[in-house]
């Protein structure tokens, strides 16, 4: 080839190169959007260090973590509903698993719906919305809600049926990990080919029970049975009133189970909490191929990532087995974002109260793209500002508050083999239940020192708003000493409500609970 024509070739691929950067660079961000089911930030980054969770210890390594991010519902559906609408339980009207928000606002823009609107490719794998409540007008490219895969024949099966593992005689010889591996890496692929900018979701239904896991991740050698505790704390908490709790019905089926003063002896307790760490480490070995497919794409730099769980949960402390409660256990989850442009956040801490509404406009901002397009009942507030400086908050964000609720029915006498007649309710029982029909439903509010809750009936079931002036029951716990990483910590197991020294701060959180409730309606 001539000189000429060798210099010629050179410009036209360093224009091309240069153009393609180019528009690398004036394209939006991507984000690659992780969650896993049931999940507690009882991780390795948050100062577990028996937990075997690299990859998330990875990612907060070069990202931004949050000690203390709540979700608004410790239920599943009803926390989707809300977070990936960007409104309030309340304002969704989804308290339950009979609705998704589409049933009563289809002119919502839901937050990846958003992403679509403004030019980017779209689409899920696994769960993101509730199993069976995908939205399809989300996703630019069909999702895949990947079937949910329990204990099988074959597997090596606990007698009472929490858990279990995967063998080479099972009848399904993978897990529902492996299919939402598998359709979020061909979505990440096509995401990629699409010359777009994109919003990929993958989430996994573990650690959620069964505690189903594959050979390599059975607890005997990751969690020794001499180096898991039970807990420490595994009656009800002080003082709780009736309708707090989960007793009468966990996740985990246990005969000892179900009343307040029905334990879970600690022997079994520690089993089912081995199972548990297992598949918290199999959802984060998931997490680290995404990652890894990222980082063989390309495109770490220019990807915004995102991992956190639906809800908290409680593995026997205030002898709930569960989410289902508005106690700090199950409404608190693990959250952690990567920015990578945001070098200030990069392994850094953040202590904002974070709610998983906050997304919605955080994720936006981040990305450049116009917040005035965000419809006006969108609610939450932009944790953007965060990246800049995680350890010196904005004024506006020094102060913030995380809110939650939970429903209450079915609340009477209950019998077992194990206990006499005890007043409480079937937490359960709500996931079916007209919410007209609610008994309770028990508003949190949680600031820096204090987690306050008040458990209300209706004073007008069609409006749905609450009767303030007969409250049910209220709780009040001491969290001034609480750094978000001891689910021991004994703040958590006496209720303070009825000391004389706190009435102030009852009356100033209640004040401001109830301020914020009425506002939410429409």
């Amino acid at each position: 080839m001539a000189p000429l024509q060798v210099l010629v070739l050179a410009a036209v691929v360093l224009v091309a190169v240069t153009a393609a950067l180019a528009e690398t660079a004036n394209r939006p961000p991507n984000i690659l959007y992780l969650m896993s089911d049931d999940m507690r930030p009882q991780l390795e980054p948050y100062g577990h260090e028996y937990m075997k969770t690299p990859y998330l210890k990875s990612l907060a390594e070069s990202g931004l973590l949050f000690s203390f991010a709540y979700t608004q519902f410790a239920y599943c559906a009803p926390s989707r509903n809300s977070f990936l609408s960007g409104r309030r339980p309340d304002r969704t009207k989804c308290l339950n698993f009979l609705h998704k928000f589409r049933d009563y606002h289809p002119e919502w823009t839901a937050m990846p719906e958003f992403f679509k609107n403004h030019g980017y490719f779209t689409s899920s794998a696994g769960k993101i919305y509730h199993d069976g409540m995908d939205d399809p007008k989300s996703w630019s490219y069909p999702s895949n809600q990947t079937h949910w895969i329990m204990c099988q024949k074959g597997d090596i099966n606990e007698p009472l049926g929490n858990y279990c593992g995967v063998t080479n005689k099972s009848k399904i010889p993978y897990t529902d990990e492996d299919l939402a591996i598998a359709e979020g890496l061909k979505r990440l692929d096509l995401a990629k080919a699409s010359g777009k900018p994109w919003w990929v979701s993958i989430g996994f239904h573990r650690p959620h029970t069964h505690y189903r896991v594959p050979e390599g991740f059975y607890p005997d050698t990751l969690y020794p049975t001499d180096e898991v505790k039970p807990p420490k704390h595994p009656s009800a908490p002080i003082g709780a009133p009736f309708m707090s709790g989960n007793w009468h019905g966990g996740d985990i089926h246990d005969p000892a189970h179900g009343c307040p003063t029905c334990f879970v002896p600690a022997n079994r307790s520690v089993q089912y909490r081995r199972w548990y760490y297992a598949a918290v480490t199999w959802s984060d070995y998931n997490v680290g191929k995404a990652l890894k497919k990222l980082e063989e794409m390309g495109e770490v730099n220019n990807t915004i990532v995102i991992h956190h769980a639906d809800h908290g949960y409680q593995l026997g402390e205030g002898n709930e087995w569960s989410k289902k409660t508005d106690t700090e256990l199950a409404t608190h989850v693990p959250m952690i974002i990567r920015v990578p442009w945001k070098q200030a956040a990069i392994g850094k801490k953040t202590a904002v109260k974070a709610e998983l509404i906050d997304l919605y406009r955080t994720l936006v901002d981040l990305t450049g793209l116009p917040s005035a397009d965000i419809e006006e009942d969108v609610q939450g507030e932009s944790l953007a500002a965060v990246f800049d400086n995680p350890e010196t908050l904005p004024a506006a964000l020094a102060d913030k508050v995380a809110f939650s609720q939970i429903g209450r029915c079915a609340c009477h006498n209950y019998t077992g083999p194990n206990y006499n007649s005890t007043r409480e309710c079937g937490a359960g029982a709500c996931v079916r239940t007209l919410v007209a029909d609610f008994d309770f439903i028990g508003y949190s509010i949680r600031n820096h020192d204090w987690r306050y809750t008040a458990w209300l009936k209706f004073s007008d079931k069609v409006k749905r708003t609450m009767d303030w002036e007969h409250i049910g029951a209220e709780e009040l716990y001491d969290l001034t000493t609480d750094d978000g990483t001891n689910f021991d910590y004994d703040g958590y197991n006496i209720n303070v409500v009825d000391n004389p020294a706190h009435a102030a701060i009852v009356t100033s959180l209640r004040a401001k609970l109830k301020t914020a409730v009425e506002s939410w309606k429409e």
